[in-house]
């Protein structure tokens, strides 16, 4: 079943502002947006991909004029030659999300290879596929990408991710040099996120823990007998715990973790207001990684 939008989602998934996208409507055509019984614009797949396009030739330094003059099949391959051929990272990201709403596995897988062979693993994994994940977060959020395309798109990094993983050398957590944990909260199957921090931390070095996805807290008991372990708890709740659970599953959390510190980000976490100093909450997940990154 195709997913609909508003004008509103749109200004977030493309950076092009409502008021310039009803300019372009009707000097352009652009795109011709559908409307309810009470005239509402709402918009559909298609409509989502072309805008995506356009904001990466606008980027690109294009005027909306020559955009509208090419036809959507050299709009696509405009694109794609500026993602697969020229290495535009906009491009790259943009040509990610298109391939992930067609379920297109042979684009998505193409765009990550391109760039692997172009700048290497680690800035792929840690940059390119970073932005994807940044750039996808508001379609997670507001279910016009659902658990079906998440896995879709994580199955295909996992497979690289995974590749890469295994050739980087591995770190021995010590007292002296204790890890970093990653897990999911029992029923989140959001993993994507977690895989990126998984590849950031390793790349850089650190030692790291990951439990993976929909994990119960009773099961975290047993590693936190020896607190020394590690140095923080990382987690990324997006639709686990329920908003009005949150504060709660983090007060349960705490009594599990000891003194660990939990860093945690995502939309459930967005609403609640976290009194605890052992807690610390990222408004994304972009802000998470930068802090583990600074992490000594």
């Amino acid at each position: 079943m195709e997913s609909t939008y508003s004008i509103k989602d749109l200004e977030h998934m493309t950076g092009i502002k409502a008021h310039t996208l009803r300019i372009w409507e009707q000097r352009y055509d652009i795109v011709v947006p559908m409307r309810t019984e009470t005239n509402i614009r709402y918009y559909s797949d298609e409509d989502l991909k072309t805008l995506l396009n356009v904001s990466v030739l606008i980027q690109k330094g294009w005027r909306i004029s020559k955009i509208a003059d090419l036809t959507k099949e050299q709009l696509c391959q405009t694109v794609f030659d500026e993602a697969v051929l020229n290495g535009s990272q906009s491009a790259q990201v943009t040509r990610m999300v298109h391939s992930c709403i067609d379920l297109d596995e042979r684009s998505f897988s193409e765009v990550l290879d391109a760039s692997i062979k172009e700048v290497g693993e680690e800035a792929t994994f840690t940059k390119l596929v970073g932005e994807f994940i940044h750039q996808i977060g508001y379609m997670w959020q507001t279910d016009a990408l659902g658990v079906a395309h998440e896995h879709f798109a994580s199955n295909i990094i996992k497979q690289k991710i995974y590749a890469a993983l295994d050739r980087l050398e591995d770190q021995r957590m010590s007292a002296q040099n204790p890890g970093i944990l990653l897990y999911l909260p029992q029923d989140e199957l959001h993993e994507l996120g977690l895989l990126y921090l998984h590849y950031l931390l390793k790349s850089q070095g650190k030692v790291v823990v990951n439990l993976g996805q929909s994990l119960p807290l009773e099961h975290l008991k047993h590693i936190f007998k020896d607190a020394s372990s590690f140095k923080v708890v990382v987690s990324v709740w997006t639709t686990q715990p329920l908003p009005e659970q949150v504060a709660q599953y983090a007060k349960d959390a705490r009594s599990v973790m000891g003194s660990v510190p939990l860093w945690v980000t995502g939309l459930a976490t967005l609403e609640w207001t976290n009194t605890d100093a052992n807690i610390t909450v990222y408004p994304t997940l972009a802000h998470l990684g930068q802090a583990l990154a600074a992490m000594v």
